[in-house]
């Protein structure tokens, strides 16, 4: 993977640097890694060569997921059936040449053919959420489920036509997910 910003194109800024730098400790918390860096330093240009096993004092740990409202569906998930397996961030999706990243799979214990994408949508700005409900209306995905926060204004003509519809208040209801999945 490779990591570039916006200043990197037109000039180099010694903040750019340091927030990159910053990036460093977590990668402590990676199970491999490879990092090159070209650095301008006061002495004149640098490499930085870091990999798996190289002494990095790690960062705090990352959370593990991206919102209360996603880590309290897990939560709640796990416990509401034992018929599904709940897979955070499963392989990203190809949406007209760009990629999507689902927050979720579900995979029916029994019949592993039985998969459904989940996408939890809380808090957005109107040109994110018109990106990524673009992206997953080119993906053009018949197992999708989105959960859309109530209180957000979202009509029905912006979602994908293909996607299932949660919509939830302060937490996503298993029961609700799961009626959705069954029917599908």
């Amino acid at each position: 993977m490779w990591i570039s910003g916006p200043y990197s194109l037109f000039r180099r800024t010694l903040v750019y640097g340091r927030a990159l730098g910053g990036m460093i400790p977590q990668l402590a918390w990676r199970r491999w890694f490879r990092l090159r860096a070209n650095c301008v330093l006061p002495a004149g240009p640098g490499s930085l060569y870091l990999q798996t096993g190289a002494p990095v004092f790690p960062a705090e740990e990352p959370s593990r997921y991206d919102s209360k409202v996603e880590e309290r569906f897990a939560r709640d998930f796990c416990r509401a059936t034992a018929d599904w397996d709940l897979v955070r961030e499963p392989r990203p999706v190809e949406a007209a040449g760009a990629l999507v990243f689902p927050d979720f799979l579900l995979r029916h214990r029994h019949e592993p053919a039985r998969r459904w994408l989940l996408e939890i949508v809380g808090f957005w700005t109107a040109d994110y959420l018109a990106r990524k409900l673009a992206h997953y209306r080119a993906a053009r995905l018949r197992n999708l489920v989105l959960c859309i926060d109530a209180d957000r204004q979202c009509s029905e003509a912006d979602l994908p036509r293909d996607a299932r519809v949660v919509r939830y208040r302060r937490r996503v209801r298993p029961e609700d997910v799961l009626a959705v999945v069954k029917e599908g």
